[in-house]
C-alpha cells in the first residue's frame, strides 16, 4: 500500500487541528443556554387580590339597610370580581368559606349599572317609619349620601339585583334562603 504514511498522517493532523477549532468557534459564537424560569413565589393569587380589594371596600363603605350603588365605584370591574368570587367558591375547602363567598355575591348583586353618583334608597313612609325605627336607619354611620327615590324606581333597580343573585345562585347552585 503507502510506502510513506507521512503525508496521510499530516492530513489527518491538519483536519483534527481544523475540527478542533471549528469547534472552538462555535462554542464561543453559540447564543446562551435557555434560562430557567424563576420559581414562583407564593403569595395570594391575583383572585384573592380581587377578593381583599373588594372586601375591605366594601367594609369601608359601611352600607346601611337596602342601598344600591352604580358599578363605577368598585375597586375592579364587577366581571372581574364576580369570576374570582365564582372561583373562590369552587376552591372554597370548607363551609365556613362558602358562607364568607356567598355573602360576597350577596354584596356585589347590591351594585348596579346606570345607578348613577349617589346610591339609591327606597323612601320610607312616616307610617313605616313608626313601625320599624331600625328600618332604613340614617345614624351617620354611612360613608356616603343615598339618594331617596321612590317606590317604583327602587324596585326596578331591586329586581335587577335579585334577578342577577337568582342567576349567580343557580350557577353555583346554591340553595337561596331568604333574609
Amino acid at each position: 500500500m503507502f510506502v510513506d504514511s507521512t503525508p496521510f498522517i499530516i492530513a489527518l493532523v491538519v483536519t483534527f487541528c481544523f475540527m478542533i477549532c471549528v469547534a472552538i468557534w462555535n462554542n464561543i459564537n453559540a447564543p446562551p443556554p435557555p434560562q430557567k424560569a424563576p420559581p414562583i413565589e407564593p403569595g395570594p393569587s391575583r383572585t384573592r387580590e380581587i377578593l381583599a380589594r373588594f372586601s375591605e371596600f366594601y367594609m369601608n363603605l359601611n352600607p346601611q339597610g337596602e342601598t344600591i350603588f352604580d358599578t363605577g365605584i368598585l375597586p375592579d370591574p364587577k366581571q372581574h370580581i364576580v369570576h374570582a368570587l365564582y372561583v373562590g367558591f369552587d376552591e372554597s375547602e370548607n363551609d365556613e368559606e362558602r358562607l364568607a363567598i356567598e355573602r360576597g355575591i350577596r354584596a356585589i348583586v347590591t351594585f348596579q349599572e346606570r345607578v348613577g353618583e349617589e346610591p339609591i334608597k327606597r323612601k320610607i313612609s312616616e307610617t313605616e317609619k313608626a313601625l320599624s325605627p331600625s328600618l332604613n336607619d340614617e345614624n351617620g354611620v354611612e360613608t356616603f349620601n343615598a339618594k331617596f327615590v321612590d317606590d317604583e324606581e327602587f324596585i326596578k333597580m331591586a329586581t335587577l339585583r335579585d334577578q342577577e343573585l337568582e342567576l349567580h345562585f343557580q350557577h353555583l347552585k346554591i340553595e337561596i334562603i331568604e333574609e
